[in-house]
């Protein structure tokens, strides 16, 4: 997953370099404000840690994807139809993003 917010001056996405899986644990690792600074107009806001939101990575998906599709044609070779069951393997890339999006996103922090 990827942490963004927008730009109150430009509207566009702000990327969060950040690995923090939960909120709780963003707080912990940038405090209850921090700083962001916008790319595309140079403008530094100072953010919430709930103003904060988790999308899915769609990069770790293609990825699955991709080994998804390589495994089926190896395992296809190998041992005929069975080889589909690694079909699964992008299906489940795209569910642990979406749990991780979604647990990142229904969990706030109380504001002081």
């Amino acid at each position: 997953m990827k942490l963004v917010t927008r730009c109150q001056s430009c509207k566009k996405d702000i990327k969060i370099k950040s690995n923090a899986p939960t909120r709780p644990d963003l707080q912990m690792e940038k405090g209850d404000e921090f700083n962001v600074n916008c790319q595309n107009c140079g403008k530094i806001e100072k953010k919430h840690v709930n103003d904060i939101q988790a999308e899915p990575n769609n990069v770790l998906i293609l990825i699955g994807v991709g080994i998804g599709i390589a495994s089926t044609i190896v395992l296809w070779s190998l041992f005929g139809i069975i080889g589909t069951v690694s079909v699964v393997i992008p299906i489940l890339f795209w569910y642990q993003q979406m749990n991780a999006t979604k647990g990142f996103n229904s969990y706030t922090i109380r504001r002081k």
